[in-house]
């Protein structure tokens, strides 16, 4: 019997040859665009805690003073409450962080070119007021609720529409959504990571791989529902939004309670005969 520590092993051919294999190149237009587009929208779904102000309002009083104002400026005849109403949104929120005013101006300007955009044709046509006055109602509306949305965390925004007898189930589907998109998202941002990663040379089938993104999200979304579905029921939720504590009236919101009482007095001033 020959003793196998004695035998000679040769490697093959192949395994001594060099590897030089060269990948064709590929573009990656979609795995990028895709990337940037999830993060984009994630970036600008924000439910960490932390984000009211030491002297903010309380939140359902918050809610409450950021309608008035919208309807106030809406509403109003005279361009000079809404002038005020544009300084007066800018002071507010030169008081933010810088990473906060970024993320709010971000949408205000999106907001403000399209409504350009859309009301162009009445400079031409003799009527450039127009432009200026529905731009600057669009700023000042936009730039309250990402105010609103910067100042105020989203549990306790949610318990301020419990405050003011908004149906539970608008709610709860608002509060539902959101958070699914959120989630959903960071699932879409690891599967195309593992897209990209797994992706050597050229991808002929692109529309196979954007179609397997979408059905392993899917898959993803329903198993999550049914999870969810069988943690309620668990936990006895049925469909009712406790609020845990009862806002009262602190010292800041006395003095936004005379900061909005003087804004709709100084409305129906300024608003007097028009």
């Amino acid at each position: 019997m020959n003793n196998y520590m004695t035998e000679k092993t040769e490697l093959p051919a192949w395994m001594c040859r060099q590897e030089d294999y060269i990948p064709s190149k590929d573009r990656e237009a979609f795995l990028t665009k895709s990337t940037k587009s999830v993060l984009a929208v994630l970036a600008k779904l924000r439910f960490h805690e932390g984000k009211d102000g030491r002297f903010s309002a309380s939140p359902s009083f918050k809610l409450f003073y950021t309608i008035v104002y919208i309807i106030l400026t809406a509403c109003s005849r005279n361009y000079l409450f809404v002038l005020i109403m544009c300084a007066a949104v800018t002071v507010r929120l030169a008081f933010f962080p810088a990473k906060s005013i970024c993320q709010v101006l971000s949408g205000t300007a999106g907001a403000v070119l399209i409504s350009v955009l859309l009301l162009l044709p009445a400079v031409f046509m003799g009527n450039p007021q127009t432009l200026a006055n529905i731009t600057a109602r669009v700023y000042v509306s936009v730039t309250l609720v990402g105010i609103l949305s910067a100042g105020t965390s989203w549990n306790k925004l949610t318990g301020s529409m419990r405050t003011f007898r908004i149906p539970s189930l608008f709610i709860f589907t608002l509060d539902i959504t959101l958070k699914y998109i959120s989630v959903l998202g960071e699932i879409c941002i690891d599967i195309l990571r593992a897209v990209g990663l797994r992706s050597v040379g050229k991808n002929p089938g692109k529309a196979k791989a954007f179609s397997g993104v979408l059905g392993i999200t899917f898959l993803k979304s329903s198993e999550m529902a049914e999870e969810m579905y069988a943690s309620m029921c668990c936990r006895g939720f049925t469909g009712e939004y406790s609020i845990g504590q009862k806002y009262k009236i602190r010292v800041t919101d006395i003095f936004y309670i005379l900061v909005t009482v003087g804004c709709v007095g100084l409305f129906f001033y300024l608003n007097r005969g028009m």
